[in-house]
């Protein structure tokens, strides 16, 4: 099996799954439905084309900088000058979070996926139009479960949230540790307690928007980032806070897999 390693990284993310009307919530996490519309969005794909393509795929994250919640309260006016519904949308700041796509059956269409993010047909969001990336969309592919593939990529956060937390983790002890999320199996194996939602796309019509429900546990014994902070910081991101060059990042974990087939 091969996996799709994505990093999403943004000013303002939101991950909507269950917002209704004037209130537009976020999930603290990417979602599967948003990141496979992201994906659709690079491939060109119209809202009423099937998803079908997007079947049989696993879906994890690691939470790498888990930012804050903030708020926004919305007032508008339609072209004649009367007043529209306020809202409040609620968004993610200052986020970091590296997703992966397993595909039991190799990497073919993963290497789409993986394309298609690097040259997106239309632009891509973090969610909503609102949010934009921090730059291009960074991808890898490996060989090898998710779970493995998310544990042992090295870390995705920005330079000067690194050395933010090497300065105050003896006040944030939780921040050390990676958070790593991941969908179960048809047979729903894995250790730790399962839960479940409707996050995956059936369809994006405007007119029929559909989701089912798919179940999800959180990894035990999550990743714990804490090291060297600087050197790391500055190998991994070029000395620049949150833009990563090239895919240099994942070099550690293919080295991994490549010592251990030898």
């Amino acid at each position: 099996m091969s996996v799709l390693l994505i990093r999403l990284a943004g000013p303002l993310q939101s991950w909507g799954s269950s917002s209704r009307f004037n209130r537009r919530e976020t999930e603290t996490v990417p979602t599967k439905s948003g990141v496979i519309g992201m994906i659709a969005a690079a491939l060109g794909l119209g809202r009423d084309e099937s998803l079908s393509r997007f079947r049989g795929l696993r879906f994890g994250v690691r939470v790498d900088q888990p930012g804050s919640v903030m708020s926004d309260f919305q007032t508008a006016r339609n072209d004649s000058g009367r007043s529209m519904p306020l809202s409040h949308r609620f968004y993610l700041q200052d986020a970091v979070f590296l997703v992966g796509i397993e595909d039991d059956a190799g990497e073919d269409r993963l290497s789409a996926y993986q394309k298609a993010l690097r040259s997106p047909h239309y632009q891509l969001f973090l969610g909503r139009r609102s949010c934009p990336p921090d730059g291009p969309i960074i991808t890898a592919i490996v060989d090898g479960s998710l779970e493995r593939a998310l544990r042992e990529t090295p870390w995705q956060a920005t330079t000067n949230y690194r050395r933010w937390l090497s300065r105050n983790v003896r006040w944030y002890p939780e921040l050390r540790h990676g958070d790593i999320i991941v969908e179960t199996g048809n047979d729903g194996g894995g250790k730790g307690f399962v839960e479940s939602f409707d996050d995956e796309p059936v369809s994006f019509d405007p007119r029929r928007r559909r989701w089912s429900s798919r179940t999800w546990r959180r990894v035990e014994d999550p990743v714990e980032f804490i090291g060297d902070v600087d050197s790391d910081a500055n190998a991994a991101h070029g000395g620049d806070d949150g833009v990563i060059h090239g895919d240099a990042i994942f070099d550690a974990v293919r080295d991994a897999q490549g010592r251990t087939r030898r």
